[in-house]
C-alpha cells in the first residue's frame, strides 16, 4: 500500500452532509456566488487527482471497516478436538441423500 501524503491525516474522516439547514444555507450562499457567472470547468489532471484521492480515501474506510471484522477469536493453547455423537452425524448416502440408518 502507497504512503499517504505527506502533511495529509492518515485517514481523514468522510465528508458529513450536516443537518438540513447547514444543506440549504450551504446551497444558497453556492447559488448566489455562482449563478450569472461564466463556468469555469476544472482541468482534467485535477479532476483526477481529486477522484483518486477520494477513491483512495474510501477505499481504506472500506479495508478498515472489513479489518474490523475479520480476527474473530482464536482459541489459544492446547485444547480438546471437537468431537460430534455417532447418533449426530448425517451419513451421505449413493445419490448424495441422507442415510437414516
Amino acid at each position: 500500500m502507497s504512503a499517504p501524503l505527506h502533511g495529509a491525516g492518515y485517514a481523514r474522516p468522510p465528508k458529513r452532509a450536516g443537518t438540513k439547514e447547514e444543506v440549504l444555507a450551504r446551497i444558497k450562499a453556492h447559488l448566489q456566488e455562482t449563478l450569472g457567472r461564466q463556468y469555469e470547468t476544472e482541468r482534467k489532471e485535477a479532476r483526477m487527482t481529486r477522484q483518486a484521492d477520494a477513491l483512495a480515501d474510501r477505499q481504506l474506510w472500506d479495508d478498515n471497516l472489513a479489518t474490523s471484522f475479520m480476527p474473530g477469536f482464536v482459541t489459544t493453547g492446547p485444547r480438546r478436538p471437537e468431537e460430534t455423537d455417532y447418533r449426530m452425524r448425517q451419513f451421505l448416502g449413493r445419490y448424495g441423500h441422507v442415510r437414516s440408518d
